[in-house]
């Protein structure tokens, strides 16, 4: 396709249109979600907010970014090179001075909160991955918006030529499915769980502009509401669009993506403690974390002690070969010290998204506790403190892990034995029992065949030889390189 056709003919030319789509939908975030705003003297990093509503703000190029991220990995694989349907879609990247204008227009979009709920508060802060602590001065505040709030999602694609349209709209309808299917998340720590995203209520609209009709249709139009109540919603962008116009044959894409998804169905054994700060007159010094009024395990508490684990692993199955460490950069992304740091060390992302959870039919306990002086084994005067933890309860976990190498996947299947089997805990206190996890596992490996594995780590025969052929190939890869951890 030539990109050459979307430019205009000329400086302050006129741009040819020969239909122009209007897509909308219901965006809901399943899980809280930053987007990024300034931060201020109660807070190092707030939501961004609309100057003149003062609302929540989803930014059109935050959400056109993403699209094309999700296309690009659709057409070639995970952080390959961008195809250059791509452009056709998007535009020129923004290296290319000389490229297309983008037929497609993204709207920025303001939210709304769900009943009752105001903005929520979480702080950070970085694990020491060898004693299992907090790293001192590495904690911070950042701002949220709980999970349920909703944002209009609204898209309007300019068609030059109707030959260019069915390849158009089958690029459109891959990029906007991610919205769909929940493989698109935005903000920030999208591979932790944060801003995870659903979209239904799809609508479409084509104006035929080769018709004064369909020109009256679209001028005459409400900015506010383009698509009106009438039109039916759908499930997905691309049913929505193929009912708008069923005479048009819209051209598929082929997903290239590789990935390993592991789907979690764990249960607490015992309490989680998730540490946050009580807000209530009469609370208890310390209460589990929640989102939008519900228990929550975060993607980073369920992250940081996945790493410590797989870091032991790696350790013990590669000693001979002393590259133990460099697997795990390779999953979880390395971690630059402060030297490295300094000398412009290159970060690289993490290839494992592990989701947020929400923890269902648990009860929240509150317990007191005091602290002992080990010297003389008495209580620490003025050391009695509250804690209201969650007790039982079942949450459901993903982790994806992106362009897996066999060997990657026999370290996440020894990771997940250990999880699986309550040899992993998480949240805090875990030193005093709390945090133990048990359940049962489904897993698909990026060549789309699926495996189970039961409650007592039960499995097939036929699915022990292929986990037994992985987790061999862990043991036996050739050792890696420093330059060998790729982002």
């Amino acid at each position: 396709m030539d990109n050459r056709s979307l430019r205009l003919e000329s400086a302050g030319g006129i741009r040819a249109m020969a239909a122009r789509w209007v897509v909308t939908g219901e965006m809901r975030l399943e899980t809280a979600a930053h987007f990024g705003g300034e931060g201020d003297a109660a807070l190092d990093m707030a939501v961004l907010r609309d100057p003149k509503e003062g609302l929540p703000l989803l930014p059109g190029t935050s959400l056109a970014g993403a699209l094309r991220s999700h296309l690009a990995d659709i057409l070639g694989g995970y952080r390959s090179r961008e195809k250059e349907e791509v452009a056709a879609l998007f535009g020129a990247a923004r290296s290319d001075d000389a490229g297309s204008q983008s037929p497609l227009i993204v709207f920025d979009s303001l939210g709304t909160l769900p009943g009752g709920r105001a903005m929520e508060i979480r702080d950070g802060v970085a694990i020491d991955p060898a004693l299992g602590t907090a790293e001192a001065h590495k904690k911070f505040d950042f701002e949220v918006l709980p999970a349920g709030t909703t944002f209009p999602v609204r898209v309007e694609l300019i068609v030059e030529r109707t030959d260019l349209e069915p390849r158009l709209l089958g690029l459109l309808s891959a990029a906007l499915d991610g919205l769909t299917n929940g493989d698109i998340a935005l903000g920030m720590r999208r591979s932790r769980g944060l801003g995870s995203v659903k979209v239904n209520n799809w609508k479409a609209l084509r104006h035929d502009l080769a018709t004064a009709q369909g020109w009256l249709s679209w001028l005459t139009s409400d900015h506010e509401m383009p698509i009106v109540d009438g039109v039916p919603a759908h499930a997905s962008a691309a049913e929505a669009i193929q009912a708008a116009c069923p005479s048009l044959k819209i051209e598929q894409c082929q997903d290239k993506r590789r990935r390993l998804l592991a789907d979690l169905d764990l249960e607490v054994e015992g309490d989680l403690l998730v540490r946050s700060p009580a807000t209530e007159p009469g609370a208890p010094d310390v209460v589990h974390l929640h989102s939008a009024g519900r228990p929550v395990l975060p993607g980073t508490g369920m992250a940081g002690a996945l790493r410590a684990q797989a870091l032991r692993i790696a350790r013990l199955v590669r000693e001979g070969k002393g590259d133990g460490d460099r697997w795990v950069d390779r999953l979880f992304g390395p971690r630059l010290e402060e030297d490295e740091k300094a000398s412009n060390g290159q970060a690289k992302a993490s290839r494992l998204r592990i989701s947020e959870s929400f923890i269902e039919n648990g009860t929240a306990r509150r317990q007191t506790r005091i602290a002992i002086d080990r010297f003389t084994g008495g209580v620490v005067r003025g050391a009695l403190f509250d804690e209201q933890v969650q007790a039982g309860g079942t949450l459901k976990v993903r982790l994806e892990i992106r362009n897996p190498e066999d060997a990657e996947v026999g370290l996440v299947l020894l990771l997940l034995k250990d999880l699986l089997s309550g040899e992993i805990p998480v949240g805090g206190a875990a030193s005093v029992g709390r945090g133990v996890l048990k359940g049962a596992a489904r897993l698909r490996l990026p060549d789309g065949k699926t495996y189970r594995i039961a409650k007592d780590l039960h499995v097939e025969e036929e699915t022990r030889k292929v986990f037994d052929e992985k987790i061999t190939g862990f043991h036996n890869a050739e050792p890696l390189k420093a330059e060998e951890v790729r982002p």
